[in-house]
């Protein structure tokens, strides 16, 4: 019996102390959580976290979720503790964490005193930028043509609604392929190509008996400004879905203001040409799709850049100019 009083004493102990460790040990984690946020130290968060966790919760997700943070919320400052719930196995305490620009929730899930769950929610913040170049792309090209050649309006209208068309269309390529193939490269070039032959066949079907720069321009007014206008609208105030157009500004722009002139100077050339150019102008399309599919946006801007050129030296210097390119 002499014996047993410490034993049951220290029982006693251990038992109160535990769950003062246990919900100091989410503390801990925050700090450590605001330090390789700031930093990018993952190891500062990795010791914490369960195997199962650990698998998913990896470095490389944990780069791309520090990248969105910061860009959105800048330099993490403090947390606060707001509520605690427990549900079977599972544990979960919500933390506020307060930023430079603002403040989300922190959302830490425990089983068996293992940090199995951790969820941000952290969004983008409403960015008009990217919005605004590829209007300024596409409008840049109008202003270019129009002290040259007056498009006409009916025209434009057609292909700004053929632009809204192809918008309904092209994103079921992508769900196809993305059902029916496995590769990144497979999918990429099978959307690529449904979607240059969809483009150009459409492109040259109004183009051949009308007039065809202006049905191209068109198509670039209608995806570069109508297009952006409403994606950017629906997604940031009405669905409350905030779309960041920050990364990649310059290669939007470009994006915009080289596919508008390609449009254009392909469509003048069906107007001129027929279906002659149609193999060529459609390859280039394909080619230009499938590097931006992959992610090789520089070599796309490229090729794409080289299409215009093409496109122009195909007929589009002697119908808008009324001169030969030399």
């Amino acid at each position: 019996m002499v014996m047993r009083k410490p034993a049951v004493a220290f029982l006693l102990i251990t038992a109160l102390l535990l769950p003062t460790v246990f919900a100091n040990a989410p503390d801990n984690f925050m700090s450590s959580f605001i330090k390789a946020i700031n930093t990018g130290n993952y190891s500062l968060i990795e010791p914490y976290m369960s195997d199962e966790l650990r698998a998913q919760f990896t470095e490389e997700y944990f780069d791309r979720i520090r990248e969105f943070t910061l860009k959105n919320y800048g330099e993490l400052k403090g947390y606060t503790y707001v509520k605690n719930e427990t549900s079977g196995n599972l544990f979960r305490i919500e933390y506020r964490v307060e930023a430079e620009k603002g403040s989300f929730p922190v959302l830490l899930a425990y089983r068996d005193g293992k940090l199995v769950g951790i969820a941000l929610g952290v969004k983008a913040r409403p960015n008009p930028t990217g919005m605004l170049l590829t209007m300024l792309g596409a409008l840049i090209v109008l202003a270019l043509v129009w002290p040259f050649k007056r498009p006409e309006v009916s025209e434009l209208i057609l292909g700004s609604g053929i632009a809204l068309v192809l918008a309904i269309i092209i994103p079921f390529y992508s769900i196809v392929s993305l059902l029916l193939l496995s590769s990144l490269q497979a999918r990429a070039f099978t959307v690529a190509f449904l979607s240059a032959i969809t483009i150009e066949g459409l492109k040259f079907y109004f183009s051949r008996n009308r007039d065809g720069l202006s049905i191209g321009l068109g198509i670039g007014i209608g995806q570069y400004v109508l297009l952006a206008i409403g994606t950017f609208v629906a997604t940031n105030f009405i669905m409350k879905l905030p779309v960041s157009f920050s990364g990649g500004l310059a290669y939007a722009f470009l994006e915009a203001l080289l596919f508008t002139a390609f449009h254009a100077l392909s469509g003048l050339a069906y107007s001129r040409k027929g279906i002659k150019p149609f193999l060529l102008f459609a390859t280039l399309e394909i080619v230009v799709l499938y590097l931006m599919g992959v992610g090789s946006y520089g070599p796309a801007i490229g090729v794409l850049a080289l299409s215009a050129g093409v496109a122009w030296m195909g007929g589009g210097s002697v119908g808008i100019t009324g001169r030969k390119a030399r």
